[in-house]
């Protein structure tokens, strides 16, 4: 991967790459023009082909074609890596796929595309669309909202979507590894099939799933989702970041909520750094995604009933471990600073999700999320609610469990003025608290089982595709 990084940088003309958004004029040995990043009227932009790098001299933005693309474009180093590659003609090292491989892979994004386009125009559609336009009116989305997330609609048809990609081109084989079909005892068939249906991008934007919401109450799943394929992989894919990382990297802080309409009712509310887990908790590779964007804050938003705190203290014991990892390779006294961000909590009034609060009451929903209680400072305070402190016993289990949390923080500053906290909480001594905690780092340390997700709430209308297929209608009984 460092040898990708070099090769590209030798390959990309910084000075064109640049020069498509800024006019540069050639001044001696480097190029210069208005900065992009900041209101000014004397140029002090400056591009170095020699270098390959760019510089203001006023606001100081510096970096080289990898950051350009970063700031401009709103791409995780990643992203940039892969976007300069291809414009380069560059094959990464790191994912080397031989031309009939490529080949697979761009009749699968094209696929994806026509199956979108069947889709809105399905919600257009006057006769099959009506329910889901309906539904989406009641929940007050707008006209605006829905282009902007190319919501659409499958009609309740067995081969509506099968025989429309025919027409296209595509084989049967295509549409079940794409995972808009499905493999039955006659031959394949629309997977959703009468639901609204939101398409899942990745950060670039591009088509790589759907989610289908069921517009009947009798239909089998609230909601079904493609299965992972090979443009999707729904442990490692945020819903709606490739419309919320310019506002993410913008206020320096990413929200995570739940479902579909928990984004897009928060992004129509002007709160457009919002991001979705769809429905499961959020896993650690969700979190990396985030966590490579280098930022301050990460806010998980969650309902504020007692099985929700329940679970989502569950799985923050679980991912803690992993945000301790990170804060310890940021080095002594660096935790939640840049580039490993905290992870926060906010808890939402009880009988309200995102999508309510949102919808009507924006204003609070941005406060909770500005108020947010690191993950830490959370997990130690439902400890401390459910604990009998004026006991000695649960005294003790309080100080045992959050010894156990303290004993892998890396920041040892961080880690007294919790030590400090507890022993104020429980009326022992701080040096007694210490030993506890030294005792604790001796104890093998938990992690969460491979594949378990991390953090959140388990929403079971949710159900995984091939959960909900097991009560569908065989093909062969139709």
């Amino acid at each position: 991967m460092p040898g990708d990084f070099d090769t590209v940088k030798e390959r990309i003309d910084i000075v064109a790459l640049i020069g498509e958004r800024v006019p540069l004029k050639k001044a001696g040995r480097v190029y210069k023009g208005l900065c992009p990043f900041h209101v000014e009227k004397t140029a002090s932009f400056q591009v170095d082909p020699e270098r390959r790098n760019f510089h203001c001299f006023s606001c100081d933005e510096k970096g080289d074609v990898f950051t350009w693309l970063e700031k401009w474009e709103n791409l995780t180093p990643a992203e940039a890596l892969r976007t300069l590659a291809d414009r380069a003609g560059i094959e990464l090292t790191s994912s080397r796929r031989t031309p009939e491989d490529k080949e697979r892979e761009d009749r699968l994004r094209k696929l994806m595309d026509t199956a979108l386009f069947y889709f809105t125009q399905g919600l257009r559609h006057p006769q099959h669309g009506k329910a889901a336009s309906d539904y989406l009116a009641g929940r007050g989305i707008t006209a605006a909202t829905i282009e902007k997330f190319a919501l659409g609609y499958a009609p309740d048809l067995w081969d509506g979507l099968l025989s429309y990609l025919k027409k296209k081109g595509f084989t049967e084989e295509e549409g079940i590894t794409a995972g808009v079909l499905r493999a039955g005892e006659r031959g394949a068939y629309d997977w959703f099939r009468g639901r609204l249906i939101v398409p899942i991008r990745d950060s670039r934007g591009r088509v790589i799933a759907f989610g289908g919401r069921a517009m009947q109450p009798d239909q089998p799943g609230k909601y079904v989702n493609s299965p992972n394929t090979p443009l999707f992989n729904k442990s490692a894919t945020l819903y709606g970041l490739d419309l919320a990382k310019a506002a993410i990297r913008r206020d320096d802080v990413a929200v995570i909520v739940e479902g579909y309409f928990d984004t897009i009712a928060s992004h129509q509310a002007g709160i457009t750094n919002v991001v979705a887990s769809m429905g499961t908790a959020l896993t650690q590779e969700q979190y990396v995604v985030l966590q490579d964007m280098k930022l301050e804050r990460i806010v998980v938003a969650f309902d504020g009933d007692a099985a929700g705190q329940r679970s989502a203290e569950r799985r923050g014991r679980d991912l803690l471990p992993l945000l301790q990892r990170h804060s310890g390779r940021a080095g002594a006294g660096q935790v939640g600073t840049r580039g490993y961000g905290t992870l926060y909590v906010t808890v939402l009034p009880e009988g309200m999700d995102p999508d309510d609060l949102a919808r009507r009451e924006p204003a609070k929903l941005k406060a909770l999320i500005a108020d947010a209680s690191s993950l830490l400072d959370f997990l130690i305070a439902k400890i401390r609610e459910r604990s009998r402190l004026d006991q000695s016993e649960g005294r003790l289990r309080y100080l045992d469990e959050v010894a156990a949390l303290l004993a892998a923080e890396p920041d040892p500053v961080r880690r007294e003025v919790y030590l400090s906290n507890v022993a104020s909480d429980t009326g022992v001594d701080p040096a007694l608290v210490r030993k506890r905690v030294e005792a604790a780092l001796l104890a093998p340390p938990r992690q969460a089982p491979a594949g378990r997700p991390a953090f959140g709430t388990d929403q079971e209308t949710y159900d995984e595709p091939a959960a909900v297929e097991m009560k569908q209608t065989p093909l062969s009984e139709r």
